[in-house]
């Protein structure tokens, strides 16, 4: 029994669909998810669950003043449909500030499984200097020299 070839519309949809898997690979798997923070934290001993929003980007602005004092303009998401009051805790190292941005949930809520974006214009505590400082928000890092 001879099998048929395919025709020129049966080749044209397997290559497509080829195009099209490939595209899907390559997104899928592309994201570097270890540079990405814990979407959920849970502190030992508590009943509740830390959920860290997503950094999208960090805008740093520097405001006309004297001594200088900096804003951050971030856009991410939460990584769940929970509502909650949005935490934003800062710390400074030297030059280095930390600025994590969570809601803290009970252990035992059920969330709905959809992304809520995130957008924020957050003044950092304190004064700078001229000098190179580390803004790390949530595991992104922007450097910069005031």
């Amino acid at each position: 029994m001879d099998v048929a070839a395919p025709g020129p519309i049966e080749t044209i949809i397997r290559l497509i669909l080829i195009f099209l898997f490939g595209i899907v690979m390559f997104f899928g798997i592309s994201e570097r998810v270890e540079d990405r923070p814990p979407m959920v934290i849970v502190e030992p001993g508590e009943d509740a669950v830390r959920a860290m929003h997503i950094i999208d980007s960090v805008e740093v602005t520097v405001l006309e003043s004297d001594p200088m004092q900096l804003r951050l303009h971030i856009t991410g998401y939460q990584p769940d449909g929970c509502e909650a009051p949005v935490t934003v805790a800062q710390r400074r190292e030297g030059n280095t500030v930390y600025v994590e941005i969570y809601r803290d949930l009970p252990a035992d809520m059920i969330c709905p499984e959809i992304l809520v974006g995130y957008e924020a214009s957050i003044p950092l505590e304190g004064d700078f200097e001229a000098g190179a400082y580390t803004i790390n928000v949530n595991g992104y890092v922007v450097s910069l020299e005031l």
